[in-house]
């Protein structure tokens, strides 16, 4: 649960034994490279109380580290994660219209142990991104098969619009689709898929099918 969301700072760019995958990096990272971190693993918030997110000195004031901020998570919330430094960890939250990302006191964080050779059927399923994208896929007997749309309305009344339909084509926890132009990547991390490149030939040149997905 996030009490607060931001608005979302675009990021850059299988199953037989379970394995542990690294939670935690040492980097000198600050915040922006946090927000332009892929994620690399999922947590489980633990601890008592809310989990607040911080800020780091580039955004508080009087050059403070890590600031606390009005957004939180709670213990029992998954978050996706990336670096970590000074005791903090980079996590991504999606929600159900906005993602909310920043760092979060690693001790308030237990990696969760993911698959890195997902099954198909991990795979599929209705897929949403913050009430805008949707991704569904599914098995046809041949392979996985995979379906987007993106489409929306801008302030003065335009409308956006881009899709794809292609054959899923999965390595390990990794996956690519290509519809003509369009080129598709895709990561599974637990129960979030992310879309992780998108060369935006998929429809509209303001439209982009990169984010965080969960299924519906």
């Amino acid at each position: 649960m996030v009490a607060q969301t931001k608005s979302w700072t675009q990021w850059v760019s299988g199953w037989p034994i379970v394995t542990l995958l690294v939670l935690f990096s040492t980097s000198g990272a600050s915040a922006k490279y946090c927000l332009q971190s892929e994620p690399i693993g999922v947590a489980v918030v633990i601890g008592d109380g809310q989990a607040h997110f911080h800020g780091d000195a580039e955004i508080c004031p009087n050059g403070q580290a890590y600031c606390p901020e009005r957004a939180y998570v709670i213990p029992g919330d998954h978050v996706l994660t990336s670096v970590s430094q000074g005791g903090y960890t980079c996590v991504d939250v999606p929600g159900n219209t906005q993602t909310t990302s920043g760092w979060i006191e690693t001790k308030r964080l237990r990696p969760e142990a993911l698959n890195s050779s997902p099954p198909s059927s991990a795979w599929e399923g209705n897929w949403n991104s913050e009430a805008v994208m949707r991704i569904k896929i599914g098995h046809d007997g041949s392979g996985l098969r995979a379906t987007g749309l993106d489409e929306w309305e801008n302030g003065d009344g335009r409308y956006h619009h881009a899709e794809f339909s292609g054959r899923l084509i999965t390595t390990g926890n990794r996956a690519h689709l290509k519809d003509g132009e369009c080129s598709i990547e895709l990561k599974l991390l637990g129960t979030f898929l992310i879309v992780v490149e998108d060369d935006n030939s998929c429809g509209d040149p303001n439209t982009s099918f990169r984010g965080y997905y969960r299924r519906k």
